[in-house]
């Protein structure tokens, strides 16, 4: 498996951790497995504690999950981190956020409005990073990228959207999960110009959300997680030098992963380096009339949706508000996937 260190990877637990460091475990007592929720429900020196899930016998992957990908982790910290095949992973709690051309953006265009209101009622693994190139090679035993000489910790790229659910697939199957899409009547293999004639989601109600295995994100949730509930212009900064990679500093070329300041959630890259495929159809007038709740993006249309802004783009197109999109089969120098996940 490929892997590579994160700089401030370790990050502080928030609620939970305060609340046991107060609590030592010989003073904590009796532990109740009661849920609701998202609450649990702890007694803590005799007294009855209202918690975040997980604080009540959280059962990480350092505990012993039964695959790295951490299934039995529904009660994982907010911001905890695993990894999948060498593939870190961050735990993105589900919450609400103002979409779209909101305050704190600038150079708008007619498809970021209106600014409404989206809840994300699941939680979900998101990639801390772009997939690189060796985490490409690891699965997929190629490396279509037109930058392979940037090394393997650069973002893999060149590939279209079928090509990057048939990687998420790989990952899901690589890690004993069901794999997330339908893929038929392909042609071609993943990293030399793959299509396919229809592509379904493998889940019960039909839903992405609901699917076991890896995925695209939705771009609500994409943008959710770019923000990170932070009021900024980029992911992580409204200086576009601190975060990403982009025209102005780039000098033309692609850069490793994690190299800039990550954003509040400790996502690296989400503006610059390298577009990000997500799941959506993609429409300018869907704003208006898109759900309040999960959206999973319009009915089909031509293109599908990317997001983030790659190192060639200007840096208005690195917003965190900034949508873009091309057909399916398309790919380029600057076009690459970040991994998602519904927490089960």
């Amino acid at each position: 498996m490929w892997g590579f260190a994160l700089p401030g990877q370790s990050r502080e637990r928030r609620l939970c951790s305060a609340l046991l460091a107060e609590f030592p475990a010989p003073a904590r007592g009796l532990e109740l497995g009661v849920t609701f929720g998202r609450l649990g429900l702890l007694f803590l020196a005799g007294l009855l504690v209202v918690v975040p899930l997980g604080c009540a016998g959280d059962d990480d992957d350092a505990g012993g999950d039964d695959d790295s990908a951490g299934d039995d982790d529904s009660g994982a910290d907010c911001l905890s981190t695993t990894t999948a095949q060498g593939i870190a992973l961050t735990h993105i709690c589900g919450g609400s956020f103002e979409m779209g051309c909101t305050a704190d953006q600038s150079s708008c265009q007619e498809d970021e409005s209106p600014v409404h209101t989206v809840t994300l009622t699941r939680d979900f693994w998101f990639g801390t990073t772009e997939v690189t190139q060796g985490q490409w090679q690891a699965l997929m035993g190629n490396n279509p990228s037109h930058h392979s000489s940037c090394g393997q910790d650069c973002p893999v790229e060149n590939l279209n959207w079928y090509e990057a659910l048939a990687f998420a697939n790989a990952a899901s199957a690589a890690e004993g999960l069901p794999e997330c899409f339908e893929l038929d009547d392909c042609t071609n293999t993943p990293g030399d110009a793959m299509e396919c004639s229809s592509v379904s989601v493998n889940s019960g109600t039909g839903s992405l959300y609901d699917c076991e295995g890896f995925r695209l994100p939705t771009e609500a949730e994409w943008e959710y997680a770019a923000r990170a509930e932070a009021a900024v212009l980029y992911a992580g900064s409204d200086s576009i030098d601190e975060v990403g990679w982009y025209e102005g500093n780039s000098s033309e070329t692609l850069h490793p992963v994690a190299q800039k300041q990550a954003n509040a959630w400790g996502l690296y890259d989400m503006s610059g380096n390298v577009w990000e495929w997500g799941w959506d159809w993609y429409d300018p007038s869907y704003y208006p009339t898109s759900p309040a709740t999960d959206p999973l993006g319009p009915g089909p249309t031509v293109y599908r949706s990317y997001r983030g802004g790659a190192w060639y783009a200007p840096a208005e197109y690195t917003r965190v508000a900034r949508r873009n999109h091309d057909h399916p089969d398309r790919f380029n120098s600057g076009l690459g996937l970040r991994l998602a996940r519904t927490v089960p």
